[in-house]
């Protein structure tokens, strides 16, 4: 089933044994575009993000705002601390930087350039629950065509600009407009 990823910041994660905290990110990689990560925000019992594999995810539950994991806490205590490992959005982190880690939240709002110009902005990243791929961005096409969204496959994007917040897409209008039945274009409305 797809979802909006974006939905899953802020609930809550439930461990085996009681409640870990919340979720304040989601992490990808923009080279297989698979989620990799859930970054999980600091919990009363210890000071720290940390990241849980999407591996560990058994139950997401968006509309009661829960996301069940098949760790303890004593498990996620341990994680990897979200600092040694931070997404390119975040470059002053203390870690290593995986250049093809990205944050969805930061992701989200980033214009997307066409080869020929701007049409609009990523609104949301569509996840397939079962293998946390993510299979479309969906783009409002505010610039181009007003009340209209686009989804776009990844395969069609040609890079990330984390500076310049922008996604560089190889299509031009014209082949948005006539591919739509292609599978990597498809049309919605607002």
């Amino acid at each position: 089933m797809l979802w909006d990823a974006s939905t899953i910041i802020g609930c809550r994660l439930l461990g085996r044994d009681g409640e870990g905290g919340t979720v304040s990110d989601l992490l990808f990689d923009d080279t297989s575009w698979r989620m990799r990560w859930i970054v999980m925000d600091k919990p009363c019992w210890f000071r720290r993000e940390v990241l849980l594999p999407v591996s560990a995810i058994r139950q997401p539950d968006v509309v009661g705002r829960r996301i069940v994991v098949g760790l303890t806490r004593a498990e996620i205590s341990g994680s990897v601390a979200a600092e040694l490992r931070p997404p390119v959005s975040q470059p002053r982190g203390r870690g290593r930087r995986d250049l093809h880690l990205r944050s969805i939240a930061a992701v989200i709002g980033h214009r997307v350039h066409l080869t020929d110009g701007v049409i609009g902005h990523v609104e949301e990243l569509l996840v397939e629950d079962s293998d946390w791929d993510i299979r479309f961005l969906r783009i409002d096409t505010c610039k181009w065509r007003p009340g209209e969204r686009v989804l776009l496959a990844p395969r069609s994007i040609r890079e990330i600009d984390w500076p310049g917040r922008l996604v560089r897409v190889d299509l031009c209008r014209r082949e948005i407009e006539t591919n739509a039945a292609d599978r990597h274009v498809i049309w919605t409305k607002a």
